[in-house]
């Protein structure tokens, strides 16, 4: 997608909102599981030949543990980066993705980022309180968008919900027939199997690689949830 938007300049809103609601559904399923990517960029976003986009890089991408717990790693690319996460702050990941979407989509439409500068300090200060020019160009629906998403605040920030609902999107629902659903992790989990897993079955090694990943809960906590039924 950057080389893209370098090579062809600022994208017409339909084309740049075809890209940018297929972002919404993708990142949408992995928060359905709470996984964040944190670090969104168009250098991340693969483009195929027929549009259809691919997000890619997880290496910096992490688990929500559950509804109340905060991530604390800064990490991502400056640009693109929430202020709570340029602050150090705990934060949500999908709060900072969604942001991060924001810059893109701003990027997309206007081939130029929000917050740029030759000294990184100026470009992060900018940043951290949300100070940027808004393109002339952009469509009223776009303007209000960005605005909604580049907001300092994350409890004041859109959600991937609203982000649905608002007009912009709204206005191109004839682009696809992308899921929407709010229960999509459910739909997910009646197709898969929900057996459980007798604690004398639980493999070492697969338990450590859990304990990565859920590092809230203890071994024994995980070996109990293995052990339940839905």
């Amino acid at each position: 997608m950057f080389e893209f938007i370098n090579w062809s300049g600022r994208l017409h809103e339909e084309e740049a909102i075809y890209y940018f609601r297929q972002i919404m559904s993708a990142l949408q399923y992995c928060h359905s599981f709470n996984i964040c990517h944190r670090d969104l960029k168009p250098e991340n976003i693969l483009l195929k030949d027929d549009g259809q986009i691919k997000i890619a890089d997880f290496g910096l991408a992490a688990l929500q543990q559950d509804a109340s717990h905060r991530l604390k790693t800064a990490c991502g690319s400056p640009h693109y980066a929430a202020p709570e996460l340029i602050r150090h702050q705990f934060y949500k990941g999908s709060s900072v993705d969604i942001w991060s979407m924001g810059v893109i989509l701003f990027a997309m439409l206007s081939a130029s980022l929000p917050f740029d500068d030759d000294d990184m300090n100026v470009m992060l200060t900018r940043a951290k309180r949300a100070e940027y020019r808004m393109p002339p160009n952009l469509s009223k629906e776009a303007k209000d968008l960005i605005k909604r998403i580049l907001v300092v605040n994350p409890s004041h920030r859109i959600t991937m919900k609203q982000m649905w609902k608002h007009p912009l999107i709204k206005k191109y629902d004839y682009l696809d027939d992308l899921p929407r659903r709010d229960a999509l992790l459910n739909d997910t989990l009646q197709n898969a199997c929900t057996e459980p897993v007798p604690e004398s079955q639980v493999d070492a090694q697969i338990l450590r690689q859990l304990r990565s990943l859920w590092h809230a809960w203890t071994d024994a906590q995980l070996i109990q949830k293995l052990g339940e039924t839905k």
